[in-house]
């Protein structure tokens, strides 16, 4: 590595540790992300004491990430025009192949998968997102889910328990959209629903939004 380039890695180290700073403002921490690599509009705010392990992260207009965030830097991190993100969600954008051998289980070689927030969704408190995930246009998800598959637009996202047990990040509600009319989406019973749609789990969730 020639000396300018280590000088050049260096300084992106340090600019990403002090970054998170309470004592620096969402301005300077925004001017020294973008000088760091980072492509971040104007109108996005990163807020304070995010860990931030790269500063591979396009923001778009208006977009925002609030406190204690997480994101482990393998992969790129998007967040599309309007995308707001509560505090303390964890951006998981590399993991490891299964290896089926129970000495053990994870490979040494990793997989590294971009996660995106597209235009206008609402990620709450606590939520942890996987590798290559997108949360498509216009979804919110409730805070503490799982979210391990990529979302459908307009959609109520929250935990619930499927056929085998597994709990993870499954939709419960179609959001309304300006000019169009949706029915509420059906859920089946042993998919964390019921027979006459998702409105009982609803009416919890919306309790959890007020209060993030």
């Amino acid at each position: 590595m020639s000396q300018k380039r280590w000088k050049r890695t260096k300084l992106r180290a340090l600019i990403l540790r002090v970054q998170g700073s309470v004592f620096i403002s969402d301005g300077m921490r925004r001017r020294l992300l973008n000088f760091a690599g980072a492509r971040i509009h104007p109108t996005a705010t990163i807020r304070h004491s995010c860990w931030l392990d790269s500063a591979d992260i396009v923001m778009g207009r208006d977009a925002m990430l609030n406190c204690f965030a997480r994101y482990d830097g393998a992969a790129p991190l998007v967040f599309e025009d309007g995308a707001r993100v509560s505090s303390g969600v964890t951006f998981t954008t590399s993991t490891h192949y299964h290896t089926g051998n129970p000495a053990r289980r994870s490979s040494r070689e990793t997989i590294d998968e971009p996660i995106t927030i597209k235009a206008g969704s609402w990620v709450m408190t606590d939520v942890t997102i996987n590798p290559g995930v997108t949360i498509a246009e216009g979804c919110e998800i409730g805070a503490k889910a799982l979210v391990v598959e990529d979302t459908e637009p307009n959609g109520l996202y929250v935990n619930t328990a499927g056929p085998s047990g597994t709990v993870r990040a499954r939709r419960i509600k179609d959001l309304p959209v300006p000019g169009v009319r949706g029915e509420p989406v059906t859920l089946a019973r042993g998919d964390g629903g019921n027979a006459r749609g998702a409105e009982p789990l609803a009416a919890p969730i919306r309790a959890v939004a007020r209060a993030t």
